[in-house]
């Protein structure tokens, strides 16, 4: 029997079925796919074979960054790695001293309210020395971590950094290279050490006019992310003191190639003198024979055992392209890897080496080990890719309780275990 209720749903019914309009949709390209969904094979495949197809340098240049985010460090330096050209020379380090570079960081932030390290985008070694700097930073009063890579690439709102706290999820959403999991754990153990957190980048509408050239659009960023910092650190916190964690050239603190960059900016506007720091182009090669000149030689003289800050004359020793740019310039030394995993990731105090099996799979496969506690959309705190027929695998973990899974082609396998990791023993 029809009653009025009856009738009334099901001519709501079909008037859904008859007059629904079918929206156009677009695909979705694969490194869209991991801010969407968490995963990162697609692209990083997609990357590989336009590279072995011969694509142009440009495909060479973000599978070496993208590589990094994958624990897949032999294709994030290898990639990339050159000789270095024979026409340049070696420094001469006679009468040049070495020192510890946390002492000479430590020392050189207690007279300032601004550090700024920067570091290379395919280089997670960098992320986890940001770490390291932190803890360093953080007796001293150090309150504020900002990073240029805590930016949306949405002209949507999306999450923002400035509310990220401890016990928070740290998704896909609060930035780009913070995808990494190194560079996710980093920012994890900033917000336990009571950091808070800023994002400073360019927003779409701070960007040169279209049609612009290259100095105008470098103009025009550096110029709004030292305004950006400005505006949501030092202005409405006056006592703060800030860890700012950039790429490259933006730690110049003098105009040089390419203009005057975001350090300089924030230089002349507010009158700080920052401490700033160069790490990005002293890392070692895979291959000793393409480190450049100047890693090379401060390595055979000094050979580091710990991250050193070279000094000469009372002038820091580095690159050629950033000499007389910054106040410090940070060489790592070379590290064998431990167990399969990177050595300076072993070298971490802070982390613990923790050896698991792994189920069997087919094709290429990440094994990710993500928090308990963020469930399955956070970014994993360690990650990497396995090789075929691996039944054992070792991880590099903070303290905590983690779940582990499979990345592979077709998607993310169900969790397969957990473990618990404990305190760290006192040294």
């Amino acid at each position: 029997m029809w009653t009025r209720r009856g009738f009334g749903l099901t001519a709501i019914a079909a008037g859904m079925a008859t007059t629904g309009v079918v929206r156009a949709q677009e695909a979705i390209p694969p490194e869209q796919r991991l801010r969407n969904e968490g995963l990162y094979l697609p692209h990083y495949l997609a990357l590989q074979a336009r590279v072995e197809a011969g694509d142009d340098e440009m495909a060479r240049s973000e599978l070496s960054q993208y590589a990094a985010l994958v624990g897949d460090e032999a294709t994030a330096l290898g990639l990339v790695e050159r000789p270095p050209h024979p026409r340049i020379e070696a420094p001469d380090l006679d009468g040049a001293e070495a020192r510890d570079a946390i002492d000479a960081i430590v020392e050189g932030a207690a007279r300032t309210r601004v550090v700024i390290l920067n570091e290379a985008h395919n280089i997670s070694g960098h992320r986890a020395f940001a770490a390291v700097v932190a803890r360093a930073l953080k007796p001293l009063g150090y309150d504020w971590f900002a990073a240029e890579a805590f930016v949306s690439l949405w002209k949507e709102p999306t999450p923002s950094m400035g509310l990220y706290r401890e016990g928070m999820a740290f998704t896909h959403q609060m930035g780009w290279y913070t995808q990494d999991p190194v560079f996710a754990e980093t920012v994890r153990e900033a917000a336990r050490l009571g950091y808070r957190f800023a994002d400073y980048e360019q927003t779409w509408r701070q960007r040169a006019p279209e049609g612009s050239d290259a100095e105008a659009e470098i103009a025009a960023r550096e110029q709004a992310q030292a305004e950006n910092l400005i505006a949501n650190v030092l202005t409405p916190h006056p006592e703060a003191k800030v860890f700012v964690f950039v790429g490259y050239s933006h730690a110049m603190e003098k105009p040089g190639l390419g203009g005057t960059w975001f350090a300089a900016r924030l230089k002349a506007l507010t009158g700080i003198d920052p401490l700033t720091i160069e790490q990005s182009s002293n890392w070692p090669a895979l291959d000793p024979a393409n480190d450049a000149r100047h890693v090379a030689a401060v390595l055979e003289k000094f050979a580091p055992t710990a991250p050193i800050t070279v000094s000469k004359d009372a002038l820091s020793v580095g690159s050629r392209g950033y000499a007389g740019q910054m106040d410090l310039s940070v060489f790592h030394p070379r590290r064998e890897a431990v167990s399969g995993r990177p050595g300076w990731l072993a070298a971490d105090p802070m982390r613990q080496a923790v050896e698991v099996t792994v189920p069997p799979f087919e094709g290429p496969a990440l094994l990710q080990v993500m928090r308990a506690s963020e469930g399955p959309a956070g970014v994993p705190a360690d990650q990497f890719l396995l090789q075929p027929g691996q039944i054992r695998a070792t991880l590099m973990l903070h303290p905590g309780a983690y779940f582990l899974r499979l990345e592979r082609p077709e998607g993310i396998d169900p969790a397969y275990g957990a473990i618990t990791v404990g305190p760290v023993a006192p040294q």
